[in-house]
This record gives C-alpha cells, structure tokens and sequence, in this order.
C-alpha cells in the first residue's frame, strides 16, 4: 500500500504506506487548526493514503507547507531510526516532498 500528498493540483508525492503515514502523522502533531488534525489523524487511524493539502483550510495549509518545506526532513533524520531498512532512500523521498512544497 502506497500513500499521496497532493502538494497542489499538479504537484503529488507518493511513498510507501508506512512513510506517508510517518509524514501524516507529524504534520498533524502540534498544528493549530482542530479540524486539520482530526482530518490527518482520520486519514491514518482509516488508512485512506491520500492527502489533498487543499482540503485543509487556507491557513492550516499554508502552515502544513511551511512544515514540511523547514521541519519534515531534520524529524525524519532524527526520528527515523538508524537500522531502518532503506532509511537513506525514506529520507531522501522526504526531500522530494520538501521540494515540491517549495514551488506550491
């Protein structure tokens, strides 16, 4: 199972479940908008796979991006551990994601 972030209409990510779940789950934590957290926490706890950041509200989207273009990568470098199979590959998807939210 797979999972995807559409960043913008023509701007998607996918990883596998496992990582799109780990993305999901900490950009949910901490966020100050109620209904974006249940809405990502829902999409985990229901094994939906599909993010649409323009679902989310103007500013809890423009603070999602902001997340995951200055936090997402360094959590992953600290959280995900070293003996992680393809750890390197996972961090690296991550940066892809970074990178799309830059030109959203």
């Amino acid at each position: 199972m797979s999972g995807t972030i559409a960043v913008a209409p023509d701007k998607r990510w996918s990883a596998a479940g496992w990582l799109f779940e780990w993305a999901v789950e900490a950009l949910a934590e901490d966020l100050d908008d109620d209904a974006a957290v249940a809405s990502l926490r829902e999409i985990v706890d229901d094994n939906l796979g599909w993010l649409g950041l323009d679902d989310l509200s103007p500013a809890a989207r423009a603070e999602v991006l902001r997340r995951i273009r200055t936090e997402l990568v360094d959590r992953a470098d600290r959280e995900l551990p070293p003996t992680l199979p393809h750890r390197a590959e996972a961090v690296d998807l991550l940066r892809d994601l970074s990178r799309l939210a830059e030109n959203a």
